[in-house]
């Protein structure tokens, strides 16, 4: 895994193990506006490494001058219609868009 913090070009590289988790003792503790996450990720972590900035300031990953105009690329939805027959793309983005208004936490 890499760690990014937004505005921030030091990064956090973590070398190990995953394992998905749903034990409710783990996830209470992560609980936002009340709302207990259904899984999560256990990190058995083996190294860990900080990581410089250049690369990070060489591709401007930061600067919103630099930034792509989201427009230019598909929507979620669009990419998931082209990767599951029998999704509609425009249904697809609804549920996003939904889900991200009335689910986020």
């Amino acid at each position: 895994l890499i760690f990014f913090i937004p505005g921030v070009n030091e990064t956090l590289r973590v070398n190990g193990r995953a394992e998905i988790v749903t034990d409710p003792a783990l996830l209470e503790p992560l609980a936002v506006h009340g709302k207990v996450p259904e899984s999560g990720l256990l990190l058995h972590v083996d190294e860990a490494y900080l990581h410089c900035a250049k690369a990070l300031i060489r591709s401007k990953l930061w600067n919103a001058e630099s930034q792509i105009d989201r427009k230019t690329l598909p929507t979620l939805g669009r990419m998931i219609a082209d990767q599951i027959e029998g999704i509609d793309a425009d249904e697809a983005d609804d549920y996003v868009e939904e889900s991200y208004r009335n689910r986020l936490y």
